[in-house]
């Protein structure tokens, strides 16, 4: 039995194939065709006109003979194609051997002898013959082999035969895509073979559950899917509980007796007459129940219910609640495309619209934009009044964003605070292009920037705009966002809340930011930073009783960089913290030394520059006392040197961390006071030991009034603190 079984399954298999080769034939025919009239015109005036009309006549008688063959297939009956699948299998394979056959002669028949162009002609049909017939007939793993060797053979024999080299490289270059060749048939195969086994198998699979499920369902009274019975009126006769559950019945005596045929549903009723031709019926789809004001999705499936006379008396109705299960599939749908707190497209619905608008793009020749939009400082505004009112206020964000713009355009939010608005139909003038999405961004700008009341806050924040225009040639979805974004960081890096169109120049620019993040990380492997101690005097004694900490990049091919030309990468790529973990250790070992070789060592405090990124982290404290203990020093050997950034990213936060480092004995200190864009008053909050005035401040400090009075407004803002 299991045999038989195995048999039947491999049969049909083969019939798969067979159906799967012939229908690939009017393909072949038409490409053969098409084939053998371009090669005869080129080669009329290039060979023997006597041989290419010979040549040409049986190609034809060939290509006329294979479609007899196929019209004949076609109006075969499917049970005799199955009996007869073997012949014509053979019939197939003869008739792509001989096609094969055909164009591999043509490299002995019609091989021009003096003309390279022409030749390369002739190299280029069989090639290309080749090689599309191989995706098509790799059903058959031995006809690809045996196809390959009848139009691969004569060509590559007739190369080698000839006197220059150059026909003999080209027979090898042949030999090795022949090679090739057989190797992808045998991979499209394996491919083919699997696909067609995988959907017999489920072929079989689904008709051995039609066949139980049409055996079973008049054995289960008690099951969980609604069951009822009528008759030839259409009227109910019986019904489960589950039945009266869906419909919402209170009792069966409601149910029994309803006249079916008063359902105003045509295609429902149709179902439930279905039964009565011998055949079963079948619905899926919306029900309004007269029980009930609630609207059900139900499933409804009738067979024939007969007597002891085989006679059709009535239907079994069964009835499956998918009410629970289309929901969860609409929910389903819309959690794959729409963002779930604003009901925006998300990212992949966004990356479909991108790659349609593309394609029309190039096609009708207009352009369109991308805008890639970021909520300056959202991170602030979710951290200091929470997740809620983050959540709506990104929410009023995609409201106006929606209010804001044309309904064939598309808005989109792409996760946090990142949000993306699709322009269509732009003039195909790049300029006018241009001014218009300018125009729209500085609209949603505008909007944008409006203040926002919620829950009795008021928000007030920019946003930064990058734009990409595009279409003039077709590009991948995923590069036109990402030079949105680019242009939209370079927008940020410009000082936010600002709108930037995307130029190569910041591709370039982004490239040496990885460039040099790359060279960094493994810089940091390999040691290549060093550390300079630059001494610092007493103004007042003369004595060096301190030192600073000045990091350079001793780079093998570039030699020493200077901190300016690598620390801002290592702030916006992050290597910073391993970078200033490393500052903080290389100097507390030095400092250790020197104090452990020299006992009367007149240096007893070591500056360390701190970037704001490392001071805020909530370990940092931690972190550096743990490298103090660690080379047995005191917090009074050390002196952290801060810039003004670090006020501008969380003042409060920083303050604290200060006035718990100088409980500790750390020397906290402002370096370049001035140069930033922080008021005077914040030294107030800040109790950092000492001010490090920028230098552009002292310089000529006797020639430059205001100058002068700037420094002595932060001297006296000092004296008043301190």
């Amino acid at each position: 039995m299991n045999a038989s079984l195995a048999t039947g399954h491999e049969k049909n298999i083969e019939y798969e194939k067979l159906t799967f080769l012939y229908g690939s034939v009017p393909l072949i025919l038409l490409i053969h065709s098409f084939s053998l009239i371009m090669f005869s015109v080129l080669m009329w005036q290039v060979v023997d006109n006597y041989s290419l009309a010979i040549w040409s006549s049986v190609s034809a008688v060939v290509l006329l003979f294979r479609y007899y063959h196929y019209y004949v297939y076609k109006g075969l009956d499917d049970k005799v194609r199955k009996r007869e699948a073997r012949v014509w299998l053979h019939r197939y394979y003869t008739y792509v051997l001989i096609s094969g056959g055909v164009w591999g002669s043509a490299a002995f028949l019609l091989f021009p002898q003096t003309n390279t162009l022409n030749q390369m002609i002739v190299v280029l049909f069989i090639i290309g013959l080749t090689s599309t017939a191989v995706g098509i007939i790799s059903a058959k793993w031995y006809l690809v082999i045996s196809y390959a060797f009848v139009s691969f053979v004569p060509l590559i024999v007739k190369l080698s035969i000839m006197d220059s080299s150059l026909y003999h490289t080209l027979a090898y270059i042949i030999s090795a895509l022949a090679i090739l060749l057989l190797f992808t048939g045998k991979h499209f195969n394996s491919v083919i073979d699997i696909s067609i086994r995988t959907r017999q198998e489920m072929l079989e699979t689904k008709s051995t559950l039609e066949e139980l499920k049409s055996r079973f369902f008049a054995l289960f009274e008690n099951a969980p899917v609604g069951i009822f019975y009528y008759d030839s009126e259409l009227r109910v006769v019986d019904g489960n509980k589950n039945i009266l559950q869906i419909f919402d019945i209170e009792n069966k005596e409601r149910f029994i007796g309803m006249d079916l045929g008063a359902v105003k549903d045509g295609r429902i009723k149709k179902t439930l007459k279905e039964v009565f031709s011998g055949r079963q019926g079948s619905y899926s789809g919306q029900y309004a129940t007269p029980f009930s004001d609630e609207a059900l999705f139900v499933e409804l499936v009738t067979v024939p219910l007969g007597d002891q006379k085989n006679s059709i008396v009535g239907g079994i109705g069964i009835v499956r609640d998918l009410t629970t299960e289309v929901e969860a599939k609409e929910e389903a749908h819309e959690n794959a495309f729409y963002d779930p707190l604003t009901k925006l497209p998300n990212r992949t619905l966004l990356m479909d619209r991108l790659q349609v608008t593309i394609e029309q793009g190039v096609r009708h020749g207009y352009l369109n934009a991308l805008l890639f939009l970021d909520v300056d400082y959202f991170k602030h505004i979710n951290d200091s009044l929470g997740h809620l009112v983050g959540d709506k206020f990104l929410q009023q964000i995609s409201k106006r964003l929606i209010e804001s713009i044309r309904t064939e355009d598309t808005v989109a939010r792409l996760g946090g605070d990142e949000f993306v608005v699709l322009l269509n139909n732009l003039p195909s003038d790049r300029k006018k292009a241009s001014e218009q999405t300018y125009s729209v961004a500085k609209k949603l700008s505008d909007v944008l920037n409006r203040p926002y009341e919620i829950e009795s806050h008021e928000i007030n924040t920019g946003v930064s705009i990058g734009i990409y225009i595009f279409s003039y040639e077709k590009e991948d979805p995923n590069d036109v966002l990402r030079c949105a974004d680019a242009a939209m960081y370079h927008a940020k890096d410009n000082g936010r809340n600002r709108i930037e169109f995307y130029v190569p120049e910041i591709d370039r620019n982004l490239k040496e930011f990885m460039e040099t993040e790359k060279e960094m990380r493994r810089a940091l492997e390999e040691n290549q930073f060093e550390l300079y101690y630059q001494p610092q005097a007493v103004l007042s004694s003369g004595i060096v009783d301190r030192v600073e900490a000045l990091i350079r990049w001793n780079h093998p091919q570039k030699g020493l960089i200077e901190p300016l030309d690598f620390i801002p990468v290592a702030e916006k790529s992050g290597l910073i913290l391993k970078l200033g973990e490393w500052v903080i250790e290389e100097s507390a070992k030095q400092m250790s030394v020197w104090l452990d070789r020299y006992n009367d060592f007149p240096i007893r405090r070591i500056a360390i520059n701190i970037s704001p990124i490392q001071f805020l982290q909530q370990s940092f404290i931690k972190n550096f006392m743990a490298v103090v203990k660690k080379y047995g020093l005191k917090p009074e050997n050390f002196e952290l040197e801060l810039t003004e950034n670090v006020i501008l990213k969380d003042i409060q936060s920083a303050s604290g961390k200060i006035e718990a480092l100088k409980e500790m004995g750390v020397t906290v200190a402002l370096d370049d006071f001035g140069t930033g864009y922080s008021s005077l008053s914040y030294l107030q909050q800040l109790p950092v030991s000492v001010i490090k005035i920028d230098r552009s401040f002292i310089t000529n400090l006797e020639k430059d009034k205001n100058n002068e009075m700037i420094v002595k407004t932060i001297l006296s803002r000092v004296n008043m603190t301190f």
